[in-house]
């Protein structure tokens, strides 16, 4: 690799949900397309259908929140994190970026997120703020933020400006601004760059059959909704369909069994779709949680909706996407207090009534993302130069 050649290290660590897992993915892996030599830390267990190849991958120790509610971390295993843990990460996550010399440093969600993750995101920012050339420093963020307190957003807003020098959001201005979930964003203006929503190519069209989707994402949340269709289905409603529930790989393996006993001639629960947006392209329905990366699948491939946001402890970022989505009539939202078979069933036959037209977003984010990432890198690069020579 030529040493012109930008490196950029992507800091990734998911804690319960695996959507952002997915999109980092598909940003990595344009941005090794356009030509970007790119290094992935790592910092939870590997999700087996999801690669970052062909990027070099490095891991950390995984860990992962102790419950739904973050009220800690906890490892792999569930065994206690301790400090001496803590500092093996840091010493592992400082001797890699010295070894790399990044170009650009990009951390997936932090800081508006993944404070937990502070005991060694500090230490990273203050590494390339010493550097002789320190690295670009960009923050890489979804569309819709989880509300904060006043003083966690003033901490954000503090740490972009002292610390960071873009910020990348994977949504579309024109569709939800960030500021609609983050008011405080107006501070931060000249950092803010929309790439876009990021997902996979819209599927070739395919004619829907009678097939019912449900999933939940990773599995580690959302038992409820599964339940809700087995017993929808238990019901003797669409016996013409054939069902198909998805628990993701991070659902407890006694769930998993106790799910796996129901299957049958028109009844199928997997751990995992083979092509899961494939799927959804042939479904007559789906039934799902609302995170980013199942609804740009669901406006991919204009199939029917149901969603069922996560709303545990006080999260808010699910309901105001599917809300936004439910006004303009692209899905239905059943919430997660009122979940029974019979809503259920109620809504799916609300959204088999409604148009599913995909809306005009920017659907582009992996290739725009790659796109401006390359290019602030060759810039940044050259400045350094500039830098060094005069």
């Amino acid at each position: 690799m030529a040493a012109s050649t930008p490196r950029v290290l992507f800091y990734v660590q998911y804690l319960l949900g695996i959507g952002h897992v997915r999109r980092s993915a598909l940003i990595v892996q344009a941005l090794a397309k356009s030509g970007i030599q790119v290094d992935v830390i790592f910092g939870g267990r590997p999700v087996p259908h999801i690669s970052f190849a062909p990027a070099t991958m490095h891991f950390l120790d995984p860990v992962k929140s102790a419950d739904n509610g973050f009220s800690g971390l906890v490892k792999a295993d569930s065994s206690e994190f301790t400090d001496a843990d803590k500092l093996s990460r840091v010493t592992k996550l400082l001797q890699i970026c010295e070894q790399l010399q990044p170009d650009v440093i990009i951390t997936e969600t932090y800081p508006f997120g993944r404070r937990q993750m502070r005991f060694e995101l500090t230490p990273l920012l203050e590494w390339a703020r010493k550097q002789p050339e320190p690295p670009l420093v960009v923050s890489s963020i979804r569309d819709i933020l989880q509300a904060r307190s006043p003083k966690r957003e003033n901490e954000c807003i503090n740490l972009i400006q002292q610390q960071y020098d873009k910020v990348l959001v994977h949504g579309d201005s024109d569709f939800t601004p960030l500021q609609k979930s983050f008011a405080k964003a107006i501070q931060i203006q000249s950092h803010l760059h929309y790439s876009g929503y990021v997902c996979p190519p819209k599927p070739a069209e395919k004619p829907r059959e009678d097939l019912i989707v449900v999933s939940i994402g990773g599995g580690a949340v959302g038992k409820e909704i599964l339940q809700a269709a087995l017993q929808l289905h238990a019901s003797g409603y669409a016996t013409d369909c054939q069902w198909l529930l998805i628990t993701g790989p991070n659902m407890a393996p006694e769930d998993k069994h106790a799910l796996g006993t129901y299957n049958n001639n028109n009844l199928q629960v997997v751990d995992l779709a083979d092509d899961f947006i494939d799927s959804l392209s042939r479904a007559r329905v789906s039934v799902s949680m609302a995170g980013y990366n199942t609804v740009m699948d669901l406006l991919q491939t204009e199939t029917p909706a149901v969603v069922v946001p996560f709303e545990a402890e006080s999260e808010t970022e699910q309901l105001a996407r599917s809300q936004l989505l439910e006004s303009k009539g692209l899905l239905t939202i059943v919430r997660e207090k009122t979940l029974t078979a019979e809503t259920l069933q109620h809504a799916i036959e609300q959204a088999l009534r409604q148009q599913h037209q995909r809306p005009t977003i920017n659907m582009q984010g992996a290739e725009h993302s790659a796109n401006l990432l390359k290019e602030w890198a060759e810039q940044h690069m050259q400045a350094c130069q500039r830098e060094t020579s005069a």
